[in-house]
């Protein structure tokens, strides 16, 4: 672990636990879902263990940052997940702060420990409650995350602090459009019917859905664009895209996905103009909308 980035910290951790800062009483998780989807599917979205690019693609695309600009750099990963965008910081030379608030914290210590180097930690903790000193980061970023918590614009305005004067904030946040075609969407209705139940049944779920309705997703997936478009309103995430010869991958990141939709107690898309809105008001500047697929923004602190 990081002796150096430990002086970021400003209390001790309840304990450490595989190599986790616990900062998290068990009972305050409210997205447990995502420690188990994350233990579950720790490496599909890893670049290194699918020998894919896609995630480091995602993260430059999403933070407007390049390799270059990281080395050295003291970042925040807040919501690091399975440490997907962790990875491709660390290798990039950042020094990383990795944080969760669900044990997907214990996933994505395994994921940077497989670097066998790196000057990083990852800590169980809550956007809401910190547990760092303000003013200490260069850089923060956190890519589909926000969406998930129980106030978006209020985890923005809690992250700005954290930052250094001239610091970037890197958000990627579902979007809300001016149609919300959601109730069209058979998944919003079942998401409805299924809000209360317990992470392990909705889990149970997606793989019912995945299974009854990824023959009809693959075939779709011949038909292109089209296809694609028409399987979006299956119930379950065609993920058929990601490669039509590997079966095995398609049907993992199928039911993660799935589960993703399903799983999360707070799923709150948000307009662009309220990110922008609250960025300004939190002391942002150079805020602007980057050209990633979906709505990736940035802004700088002002010095």
């Amino acid at each position: 672990m990081a002796a150096g980035l430990r002086a970021l910290f400003s209390r001790a951790p309840l304990e450490t636990r595989d190599g986790v800062l616990e900062f998290v009483d068990v009972g305050d998780d409210y997205c447990d879902n995502f420690g188990r989807q994350w233990n579950l599917f720790r490496s599909v979205q890893i670049d290194s263990e699918s020998l894919q690019v896609e995630s480091a693609a995602r993260f430059f695309a999403e933070t407007g940052w390049q390799a270059s600009d990281l080395g050295g750099k003291v970042i925040l990963d807040a919501g690091c997940g399975a440490g997907r965008f962790s990875e491709v910081a660390v290798r990039a030379g950042a020094r990383l702060v990795a944080i969760d608030l669900s044990s997907a914290a214990y996933a994505c210590a395994k994921t940077l420990e497989k670097q066998g180097s790196g000057d990083y930690i990852v800590a169980r903790a809550n956007i809401f409650d910190l547990p760092l000193r303000h003013g200490s980061f260069d850089g923060i970023y956190s890519l589909g995350v926000l969406q998930h918590t129980p106030d978006p614009l209020g985890a923005i305005r809690a992250l700005v602090p954290f930052l250094k004067p001239g610091g970037r904030l890197a958000t990627w946040i579902y979007e809300l459009g001016r149609f919300d075609y959601r109730p069209l969407l058979p998944r919003t209705w079942i998401r409805h019917a299924t809000a209360s139940w317990p992470s392990e049944r909705k889990l149970v779920l997606s793989k019912l859905l995945t299974a009854a309705f990824f023959p009809a997703g693959w075939g779709l997936s011949w038909l292109g664009r089209w296809g694609e478009r028409a399987a979006f309103f299956l119930p379950y995430a065609a993920r058929h895209h990601f490669g039509r010869g590997d079966l095995a991958r398609q049907w993992s990141y199928s039911l993660m996905d799935t589960f993703d939709w399903y799983g999360p107690l707070y799923d709150d898309p948000q307009r662009e103009a309220d990110i922008v809105r609250t960025m300004e008001s939190a002391g942002l500047v150079n805020i602007r909308r980057l050209p990633a697929r979906g709505m990736a923004i940035v802004g700088e602190r002002s010095v």
